[in-house]
């Protein structure tokens, strides 16, 4: 049997395979299966689950599904190096992915030519994608600054903690936070971005701490930078009182919610979106008009002793 030696950039390690050359069964894999590209980790619990809700639709449609990612969200030149040699590893016929910025609509439209058609999921920046599925950020933020002003009474001092500048997903969060707090009469007395590293966030959280005596409520806009600061709080914030609320979910979060060192956070549903997201290229693949952009719902989860655990807006297709 004839073989051929390829590389493949998996979360941040090169990893060599040796393929068997097949001419029919490659001819398969071209006609069964998705390629699957996030910006970041696949190990971190959000990019997980979107992979779990792909891995279900492609069990039910009959489609391989192939997953790769990134070790940093930031990391624009690794994920284009991914998306190239996982599309020419397994000659996939569709791809869903997040794209870590406006640079992979080029590679995207490069791949229309082909006839390789993309969905974004996560964060949506245009080009020639067919269709994304993402959260609502903009109405995120919106709702965490809504909860974090009904906590406050409508007044009071918050800081505004950013990711990264060019991440459509919190860029979209961020401002949503900041136009609703002020619209309803929180001032912001902080605004900075941290990074896309916890260790980053920890840091520079800490030094804007250190700064202000009198902090009523923060923002963070992920789960990166919601750990950072909860470490951060740990040595720079002598305050109990601050109404913290964060983004997205891992268990240091879970247990931090539990003790009262968060308020809560905004959770996005990931498994539905890489679901939904297969069954949109499958529909492509079949021939079928596939265009328009879907939210997914998110949910607002609180202190356990809270009346309201829960608060959940769903956002319809449009």
């Amino acid at each position: 049997m004839n073989f051929r030696i390829v590389s493949a950039f998996i979360t941040g390690c090169i990893l060599t395979l040796i393929v068997p050359l097949s001419a029919q069964s490659a001819s398969k894999e071209r006609q069964n299966c998705v390629t699957v590209i996030t910006s970041g980790s696949t190990s971190r619990p959000f990019w997980s689950k979107v992979i779990e809700g792909a891995t279900q639709a492609g069990k039910e449609l009959g489609l391989k599904i192939y997953a790769r990612g990134t070790v940093e969200d930031s990391d624009s030149a690794g994920q284009a190096f991914v998306l190239d040699n996982t599309m020419k590893l397994f000659h996939c016929r569709g791809l869903i992915i997040a794209p870590s910025d406006v640079g992979r609509n080029q590679d995207i439209t490069h791949l229309k030519a082909k006839g390789i058609p993309a969905i974004y999921i996560d964060r949506d920046t245009g080009g020639d994608r067919l269709a994304s599925v993402t959260t609502d950020n903009y109405a995120a933020g919106k709702l965490a600054a809504q909860k974090m002003a009904e906590a406050l009474g409508y007044h009071g001092n918050v800081i505004l903690f950013r990711l990264k500048p060019g991440v459509a997903s919190t860029d979209a969060r961020e401002r949503g936070f900041a136009d609703e707090a002020q619209k309803l009469g929180l001032t912001i007395i902080a605004d900075t971005y941290l990074g896309t590293q916890v260790g980053n966030a920890r840091s520079r959280s800490g030094e804007i701490l250190d700064q202000f005596n009198q902090i009523d409520g923060i923002f963070t806009p992920n789960d990166t930078t919601t750990i950072g600061v909860l470490i951060a709080s740990e040595k720079h914030l002598n305050q109990s009182n601050v109404v913290h609320i964060g983004f997205d979910e891992q268990k240091i979060m879970v247990e931090s919610l539990k003790k009262g060192k968060l308020y809560g956070y905004v959770v996005q549903l990931p498994f539905k979106m890489g679901y939904q997201g297969v069954w949109l290229i499958h529909q492509a693949l079949q021939g079928k008009t596939v265009q328009g952009q879907l939210h997914t719902p998110i949910e607002f989860i609180s202190r356990p002793q809270s009346n309201a655990a829960k608060a959940t807006t769903a956002s319809e297709p449009r």
